[in-house]
This record gives structure tokens, C-alpha cells and sequence, in this order.
């Protein structure tokens, strides 16, 4: 936790409060671990008790913190957003989810625009083709589960709504709340099950130690490597992206596919088309005359 800073105009109860929020969402304070007391806490930022008080019951409305009676005060297990007055649907929680999810349109993938690009792919555009990626990797694997690689893939990125896409070179100068967190916040109002199936993606894909997380992991960097053909086809020189997905990749699998990638022409996949375009149209303009003869 952060010390109370004399040069912040908050007051302290509102330093104290983001002080220990900010050491929840970072996990400097754990799921369940119970608090210093007030008093400790009083001493640790130089305040009077009831400062400590009021900051605290911020942090129980908010949903971070609870009380067992006397015990003093644990961060929660799960953290608890406040219900919206007169909302009773048992799906509200959902919605909402789904809702911050579409936010991900908005948000560009920050690294491309030190290259320039004025207007580069969303993390949404990013995540689904990391998905289709996923799919195909975990096909060609032949021993992963196909369905839990790609919602790996397409939920690896769900917490960038909250802290955004730092690239590279930010990440030596920020710290930002550990992915897990974020996501026991944003799934706060869901019902548990749902909650916890989006919690176990985002801790799995973290700790990278499944088959499968691995493949999302590959599957993160060859999206990478494909966009960067693409930008590199348009005038930017992406090399050095190229080259650091290439040796973050750490399965075979992934490997060979950088490979042919790396061969192929971004746009190959229309190339016979618009080389046979008249001829495919004369065939088809013959096959409906056939049909309607």
C-alpha cells in the first residue's frame, strides 16, 4: 500500500481508500486476506481512526472489502458491485458485462500506432482473429480442446477495457491491476457460474501451464505476425514485431504455422479469385440458366 501523499488535494479518506484498492486490484492483497486494524492502519497513514473508518466502509460499499463482525475486514473473494436501485433481473449483471465487452471495439492495439498507423485494428478485431487462430492451432495440435483454446483466445484480452492496451515500451514505466483482478471486478454482478467460468479463462491463460493456454498464447503472437504483414504490406516496417512474435511462439505447432506465414502474401487468398473473376461469373450465369431451363 501507498502512504498518503501531503502534496494530494483528496482528502485522506480518499487517499487511504485507493491506496488499498490499488493494492487489491494489483493482488498485494489477496482474496481473503484479512486487513491490519484500524489502529495499525491509523498509524501506517497517519491518520485518526475514524479516517481510517470511513475510508474502509467506501471500500464495503464498493464491494472490496467485507466485515465478520468484530474480526476486522477481509478482501473479498469475489468482488461485489453495487446493484443499481430497483434492478432486479437476474441477468442484469450480464448485460453489463456485455456491454464493457463491446467497449473492446473502441480500443486500438496501442503498439502499432509508434509505427504510425492512424488508424489501427481494435482489440476486439485483434482478439477475434486470435480466436480463428486458436481454433486452427488447437485442430492441427490434435491432442487440445478446440472449444476451450478459442475462448481462451477471444477472453484474453477482456481486461484492457479497464486499463487499456499498454504497448511494450509503456510496460517499463506502468503497473496496472494483474488481469485476474480486473475480471473478479468486471464479473461482480454476474451469477456465480458465468463469473466463474470467465475468472478460470483469464487465470489460466495467465499461468500459461495448460496445453491450451499455450496455444492462446501462440495463437496472440501469430495474429500479431499476421497484422504485421498486413501493415508491412502498406508501407510500415514491422519487422521488429514480426520478430519478437516469432521467438515469443513456444509450441511446434505454432512454429511451423509462423513459418508458412511468413512465405504467404497477405492478399494471396483474393489473388485467384480476381484472376478467374469473369470466368467464375460466366459459370455461374450458365449454371442458372441451366436451372431455370
Amino acid at each position: 500500500m501507498q502512504p498518503i501523499d501531503p502534496e494530494d488535494t483528496r482528502k485522506p479518506n480518499v487517499q487511504i481508500a485507493a491506496s488499498i484498492r490499488a493494492a487489491i486490484l494489483t493482488g498485494e492483497l489477496a482474496p481473503g486476506v484479512r486487513l491490519q486494524t484500524q489502529n495499525d492502519l491509523a498509524d501506517f497513514f497517519g491518520v485518526s481512526r475514524m479516517t481510517v473508518a470511513s475510508a474502509l466502509r467506501t471500500l464495503r460499499d464498493e464491494g472490496f472489502l467485507t466485515s465478520h463482525g468484530s474480526g476486522g475486514s477481509y478482501v473479498r473473494d469475489q468482488a461485489a458491485l453495487p446493484v443499481p436501485a430497483g434492478e432486479d433481473h437476474p441477468l442484469a449483471g450480464v448485460a453489463t458485462f456485455l456491454f464493457e465487452m463491446g467497449h473492446l471495439k473502441n480500443v486500438p492495439r496501442a503498439g502499432w500506432l509508434l509505427l504510425g498507423v492512424p488508424s489501427p485494428e481494435s482489440i476486439a478485431e485483434h482478439s477475434f482473429r486470435v480466436g480463428m487462430t486458436g481454433i486452427v492451432l488447437a485442430a492441427l495440435e490434435g491432442s487440445a480442446d478446440v472449444g476451450r483454446t478459442a475462448a481462451l483466445c477471444i477472453f484474453h484480452d477482456g481486461h484492457e477495457t479497464r486499463i487499456g492496451d499498454v504497448p511494450s515500451v509503456g510496460r517499463a514505466y506502468v503497473t496496472t491491476a494483474i488481469p485476474e483482478a480486473v475480471t473478479a471486478h468486471q464479473t461482480a454482478s454476474m451469477p456465480d457460474a458465468a463469473a466463474k467460468a470467465l475468472q478460470d479463462l483469464t487465470a489460466e491463460y495467465e499461468a500459461n501451464e495448460t496445453l491450451e493456454a499455450r496455444l492462446a498464447h501462440d495463437a496472440d503472437k501469430i495474429e500479431t505476425l499476421l497484422q504485421a504483414a498486413t501493415y508491412r504490406a502498406q508501407g510500415h516496417e514491422t519487422g521488429p514485431w514480426s520478430d519478437t512474435s516469432i521467438t515469443a511462439l513456444r509450441t511446434d505447432t505454432g512454429r511451423q504455422l509462423a513459418q508458412a506465414i511468413t512465405a504467404a502474401d497477405p492478399h494471396g487468398w483474393f489473388s485467384a479469385f480476381a484472376a478467374s473473376y469473369h470466368e467464375l461469373r460466366a459459370s455461374t450465369r450458365a449454371r442458372q440458366r441451366g436451372q431455370e431451363s
